[in-house]
């Protein structure tokens, strides 16, 4: 328990001993009539009461000022005490705490008004030791729940949520979320209707004098009524017309059907800058969809008039390899110029798939695969590129079978360039591993591989076309690899993603799982 608590309970010891004294005090100053005529069997109170007045007569002017300070000082040290936490700054709530104010103020209420009327009944009953005890047994009860009463609001207060733990602060935000959640029609005829109850009690307070005969008062209050409503359906229908409109934009629709002419005030202002923001998204789409065409375009027809001296290239290279070369310098530069070649093709069907992936302009055919099986094939692939570069790989299967829907055609190609990407760029002699992970719907192939240069690069530029996590570039690869992956995962309806984590580089792709 912390100083706080124990000085707070000490306080709530000595507060009963300084109030009391401080009465004794009180009635110190009091005058005790001698003549009065009273009952034997309350002379002894009368007697006690005398008494107690004699010996605090004298210290009465000391008395009091120092009670009324102690129990300043012992009312700031219960506050500071309620709800510490410690070692926290936070405030100790308990379930109490938490239940409705107007609950907790009828309960502890109910139980101070019992012990007061058990205080009451002791003080009448007629046997000296029942009084005693029922009144001792209603003070008890009467401050130990205003103890409890007091706890529970400084700390709500301390919380900062007295407010939120009321039965009305629930009861308001219940019927303003009922109002949100409504149509708008449905919230302006509540504000209507709010508008002239209102209206009604203002038109009511009009004095006779300034003409508010109960006439003149039904006229105004209609006149209002109708005036208002028509305004409120008038805006209304302003209002749907941007809200259909903004709407419409957030969909990714240009087509907006909106006259800024025909809305008044803010909506009409709004209504401009929503035409303007769909003619600029309009003309965007328009000037981004022509510069894909155009790049794709380019990128074809590139492919394509490259593709046919290259193919001579590669054709005459061949029908020199088979010529007996004058010396071994001649053949060196004969196997450079087929290595170059051979290169500069992977180079041009890469662009053309590229750029037929990115536009979707591939015909698939979506049928059921084996994600081990396909795996265990791509991998069976790549042990000697692996080999030569002392890559370990660590495959991680589930028990059984693992079903999903694709093209077997361009999966194999996606998880060919995955591999070909940790066959370039992950650091020798490490282990590579490869995850595939069952969840209840869906089916995730993970590979992580560490990088043996530096990544200075966010994922997202990494699956951009033509970038490669090393910039020295003395590798083969064109930086298209990731890019045509990405692409050829999403045509098939699942998710391809990066992600970098110093030089752990680990690529996921998540598809959903076809249940048998």
């Amino acid at each position: 328990m912390g100083k706080a608590k124990v000085a707070k309970n000490i306080a709530y010891v000595l507060v009963p001993i300084f109030v009391v004294l401080l009465m004794l005090a009180t009635m110190g100053t009091a005058v005790i009539d001698e003549h009065v005529i009273i009952t034997e069997d309350d002379y002894y109170v009368w007697k006690m009461a005398k008494g107690l007045t004699e010996i605090t007569k004298e210290y009465t002017p000391a008395i009091i000022p120092v009670s009324i300070t102690i129990l300043i000082i012992l009312a700031s040290v219960i506050i500071k005490g309620i709800g510490a936490n410690k070692g926290k700054d936070s405030t100790q709530l308990n379930w109490f705490d938490r239940w409705k104010f107007e609950f907790v103020l009828c309960l502890t209420g109910g139980v101070i008004f019992g012990g007061f009327l058990i205080g009451i009944t002791g003080i009448q009953t007629y046997s000296r030791a029942m009084n005693i005890l029922l009144s001792s047994c209603g003070i008890a009860i009467i401050y130990i729940n205003s103890i409890i009463l007091l706890e529970t609001i400084i700390k709500r207060i301390k919380a900062q949520m007295f407010w939120k733990t009321t039965l009305i602060y629930s009861i308001c935000r219940g019927i303003k979320k009922a109002i949100d959640n409504r149509k708008m029609i449905t919230k302006l005829f509540i504000y209507y209707w709010g508008f002239c109850i209102i209206g009604f009690f203002v038109t009511l307070s009009i004095p006779d004098s300034y003409g508010g005969s109960f006439f003149n008062k039904v006229v105004i209050l209609a006149a209002l009524g109708i005036g208002t409503f028509y305004m409120l359906c008038k805006k209304a229908e302003e209002f749907k017309k941007v809200q259909t409109a903004l709407e419409k934009i957030y969909n990714g629709e240009t087509n907006i059907e909106i006259n800024p002419k025909e809305l008044t005030g803010a909506l009409k202002q709004m209504a401009m800058y929503i035409d303007d923001i769909a003619g600029g998204l309009s003309n965007a789409i328009a000037q981004n969809m022509k510069s894909e065409r155009l790049k794709t375009e380019l990128i074809t027809n590139v492919s394509h008039d490259i593709k046919t001296p290259l193919t001579s290239i590669i054709n005459y290279v061949d029908l020199l390899k088979k010529e007996k070369m004058p010396n071994e310098k001649a053949t060196e530069y004969l196997m450079i110029l087929d290595n170059k070649s051979q290169r500069l093709k992977k180079l041009t069907e890469d662009l053309v798939e590229a750029s037929k992936a990115s536009s979707g302009n591939i015909k698939l055919n979506m049928e059921k695969l084996n994600v081990k099986e396909l795996i265990k094939q791509v991998s069976g692939e790549f042990v000697d590129k692996f080999k030569e570069r002392g890559l370990e790989e660590i495959i991680s299967f589930p028990e059984e079978d693992i079903s999903i829907k694709a093209d077997g055609r361009y999966m194999y190609r996606v998880l060919e360039n995955i591999y070909s990407n940790v066959a370039k760029y992950a650091l020798e002699n490490t282990r590579v591993y490869l995850d595939v992970i069952k969840n209840q719907h869906t089916v995730v192939i993970q590979m992580k591989n560490i990088s043996k240069q530096e990544l200075n690069i966010s994922a997202d530029e990494l699956m951009q076309r033509f970038v490669r996590g090393e910039t020295s570039r003395n590798t083969e690869g064109s930086g298209l690899g990731l890019s045509i992956a990405s692409s050829l995962t999403e045509l098939q309806g699942g998710q391809f993603h990066i992600y970098l984590d110093g030089d752990l580089f680990k690529v996921t792709i998540g598809f959903e799982m076809l249940i048998n």
